[in-house]
């Protein structure tokens, strides 16, 4: 466990990132010329509190620990490994496909092949630079689907998409090796696990074996009780750890640094406050050095917030996520509203030159 932390704070865009750097009063955050930091947040583990303080990047030289967080600031800096040569410097959309009869948002809209093949379209048309195809719900309190009806459910609409958009990447979620190892011999390109793999002990195998890049998704407990009572010290602070050792297990069992990518898991074993926390300084995890994504798309949290003034599409509370996460520097969004997303990151992202 480390006892100190470093996230980045104080992001800038654009020219504004350029002049800074040239300035030497910032530092590149993920190698990228158009986006900076200008300080940091140092975090401290104690054993009743977690301490905090800020330091200005010319500051950091003179802090006496500095020993302590330099290969943290290194990791916040280097470039990233492209993604299926998908370009981190703007922002990469994910659309969701769940085809499935009870996922929490859109179960049963998709579960038909000519339905689901025209909303890919749609998706594609509007943005999309990935399809990540669902076979199993695990919205809170889902139930455990077996590997051949998950199978049975995914493999039809991956070919499909794989024959009419042939170019178009497609992921595939699933928790299970034999639906992974599946999915890898129809052409799928990124594997998405809920369970960052700990589900089922074999799929870190296929991983290796494939090569093919994984979203390592946080989740406290599985979808039938990952909800009851959800507990942490500190929710940022633990998931950074466990991350640090999954990362740490894959890298010494044979899987690469260009295959990783982290998901805090938004909703999977957290509370609102939680969510609300990890979001709001989701920076913190650009010191693991990996490329980032981030699913908050339509999730609970969203309708907690929004009180008896929720409704099923929660498009704003989705779009203020992406954007507040984007400010600080990531780039990976798995959503459900491409076209809107899109727009909003287009626009929102002029006011940051």
């Amino acid at each position: 466990m480390k006892s100190i932390y470093v996230r980045p704070t104080n992001i800038v865009f654009g020219q504004k990132a350029k002049f800074f750097l040239d300035q030497k009063k910032a530092r590149s955050l993920c190698g990228l010329e158009n986006i900076a930091f200008l300080s940091v947040e140092i975090l401290t583990r104690q054993s009743e509190s977690n301490l905090v303080e800020e330091y200005n990047v010319e500051e950091l030289e003179k802090i006496n620990f500095r020993d302590k967080i330099d290969l943290d600031l290194n990791k916040i800096s280097f470039k990233r490994n492209n993604i299926l040569n998908l370009d981190h410097a703007t922002p990469i959309l994910m659309g969701v496909l769940n085809v499935t009869p009870d996922s929490f948002s859109d179960g049963g809209k998709y579960n038909n092949a000519i339905r689901a093949i025209d909303h890919v379209k749609n998706m594609i048309d509007a943005g999309a630079h990935i399809i990540d195809v669902g076979g199993e719900s695990t919205r809170p309190g889902a139930k455990n689907v077996n590997e051949q009806e998950e199978i049975l459910r995914v493999s039809e609409i991956i070919q499909l998409i794989k024959k009419i958009y042939p170019a178009q990447l497609v992921s595939l979620d699933t928790r299970k090796s034999k639906v992974m190892q599946h999915g890898v011999s129809i052409g799928v390109d990124i594997l998405n696990d809920v369970s960052a793999l700990d589900f089922d002990n074999e799929s870190y195998q296929v991983v290796k074996n494939s090569n093919k890049p994984i979203i390592l998704n946080h989740s406290q407990g599985i979808p039938e009780n990952m909800q009851d009572n959800p507990t942490y010290n500190n929710v940022l602070l633990d998931i950074y750890d466990y991350f640090e050792k999954k990362i740490k297990f894959l890298k010494d069992n044979g899987i690469k640094d260009e295959q990783i990518i982290i998901d805090p898991g938004i909703g999977f074993g957290k509370t609102l406050d939680h969510n609300l926390q990890i979001i709001s300084k989701i920076s913190l995890f650009h010191s693991l050095g990996y490329p980032i994504m981030i699913g908050a798309s339509r999730k609970s949290f969203i309708g907690k917030v929004m009180g008896e003034k929720d409704n099923p599409q929660r498009l704003g509370g989705s779009i203020a996520s992406v954007l507040h996460s984007y400010l600080q520097g990531i780039q990976l969004f798995r959503v459900h509203d491409i076209q809107e997303t899109r727009e909003a990151l287009k626009v929102y992202s002029q006011f940051l030159k």
